[in-house]
Parts: structure tokens; sequence; C-alpha cells
């Protein structure tokens, strides 16, 4: 309970702090959350789709060594390839490449999804406004296939996928993952509102 008063506060200041000294434009379409959810979830799907269609393209040619391989290499081009008035990227709490910790307002709302998790709930999407941005986040919930480098080492991952995991990511924190856990959110920032 603290934890969630916690995390509204948190994102309270961060929003109320964004407000604060900004003055009305008259001339500026402030945008329906729903407009972001819409835009947000088909970024998400075309880039999810093509980020999976590569990485089982990696998966068929050098198995799941490949596929870790190519996570390091080549996931945060295709990851961008959709990217034009925005910025897309991918946080954990318990990150593989230490690129993708989360910043504090990404922090907040990974814990805020843990908390619906641990309350039975599927976390949903959240839109959060700063200042000049909107922040679009949707949870990445483990699927079956993602055991064989996220899940339990000796068991879904094989010892040569976690050799391979931990000659390229030494300070990898992203297993012993179950099928269905939260396994971090995408991230997508609008830079400017998005007029009509």
């Amino acid at each position: 309970m603290k934890s969630s008063f916690a995390i509204s506060t948190i994102l309270a200041a961060i929003l109320l702090s964004s407000a604060c000294g900004r003055r009305p434009d008259t001339r500026e379409t402030v945008l329906h959350d729903s407009v972001y959810v819409n835009k947000g979830n088909r970024i998400v799907a075309m880039t999810f789709d093509t980020l999976r269609s590569s990485l089982q393209g990696a998966i068929a040619q050098g198995n799941f060594e490949g596929a870790i391989a190519f996570c390091r290499e080549q996931a945060y081009s295709v990851t961008s390839t959709y990217a034009d008035s925005f910025q897309i990227s991918r946080t954990a709490l318990r990150v593989r490449n230490p690129n993708n910790r989360p910043d504090s307002l990404e922090l907040a709302v990974l814990i805020e999804m843990g908390n619906e998790m641990q309350a039975a709930r599927q976390p949903g999407v959240k839109v959060v406004r700063t200042e000049n941005k909107v922040h679009f986040f949707k949870p990445i919930i483990l699927q079956a296939m993602c055991l064989n480098c996220h899940g339990i080492p000796g068991q879904q991952i094989a010892e040569r996928t976690l050799s391979r995991i931990r000659e390229l990511y030494p300070t990898d924190q992203a297993v012993n993952f179950r099928e269905g856990d939260l396994r971090g959110a995408w991230h997508i920032t609008f830079d400017h509102p998005m007029s009509k």
C-alpha cells in the first residue's frame, strides 16, 4: 500500500511540476490520452512483429545463442525502425542490457505495473504527460518462447545459451522469469503534442 501511494505521489509530482509554469495557449490542441494509446499500441504492434520476425530468423540460423548475439548487435536498430517523430525503447526492473536501465519515470511506472500484477490484475497501458512530452508505456508480458533466454537456468535456459548470455552480458539480471511475468515495458516518447 505504501509503495502504491509513493508511486502515485511521484507520478502526481511529475505531472504537477510539468503543469506549473506553463502558460495556457488557446491555439494548442490538447489531445485525449486515447489518441496516444491508439497510436502507441499500433507502434508497439508493428515494432514487436518486426523484432519477433528478426529474432526468429536469428534463432533459425544460430539457435538461441544466435538470438542472444542478435539482441546485442541489432535489437536496438530493429526496435527503432518505425521511429520518426517519437522515441521508442524497452526497459525493465531486471535488465539484460545495462543501457536499458529505467530512468525515474520508467521506474515509477514499472513499479506500478508490478503492483498491479501482484494484485492479480493485468497491467494496462499508461500515458504520462510531462513538459512538452507525452510518454506511452505498455507492459511486456513474458511469453513461453522467451523462457529459452529469460527462464530458469538449467531448466528452460540451456547451458550453451547461458554461457553466451554471461559472455555478452556479464551483469545480466534478466533470468528466472516465468511465463506470464511482467518482463518490462515499452516506452514511447512523443516529443511534441500530436496534431489532429
